[in-house]
């Protein structure tokens, strides 16, 4: 079960670093499609890269480390992200699948916090 948990910790911090390699890419992103309409009014594209690559920098900490509150702080700010990220998908575009694919991500993550407090683990 712990191999599990594991592999979701790696998975969000996987997607995560994925995001903001996309978004740190050069070329518009942003222009590609209407979901990111809120996103590129609140922040620029390489401020989201910036801010999905901390995140996931956090997300890569908490995997390798044996520390409990490092792990757990570590997926409860990679699931807030995936929260976030889904929330500005749905308030620009609500028939976006995007939303649907990072709520759902977001609420693994948070599964795997009350798991690991719930546990002990």
């Amino acid at each position: 079960m712990n191999d599990a948990r594991n592999i979701i910790h790696t998975s969000l911090t996987a997607v995560m670093a994925g995001i903001a390699v996309i978004l740190a890419l050069p070329g518009s992103t942003f222009a590609t499609s209407h979901s990111f309409d809120l996103m590129a009014r609140l922040m620029s594209e390489d401020a989201w890269a910036m801010v999905f690559w901390f995140v996931a920098s956090l997300g890569l900490c908490g995997a390798v480390t044996p520390s409990v509150r490092i792990r757990l702080a570590s997926v409860m700010a990679l699931s807030t992200m995936h929260g976030v990220f889904a929330l500005c998908l749905v308030l620009a575009n609500p028939i976006s699948t995007g939303a649907v694919t990072y709520t759902v991500l977001a609420c693994q993550g948070y599964y795997l916090v009350w798991r690991r407090t719930r546990e002990g683990l």
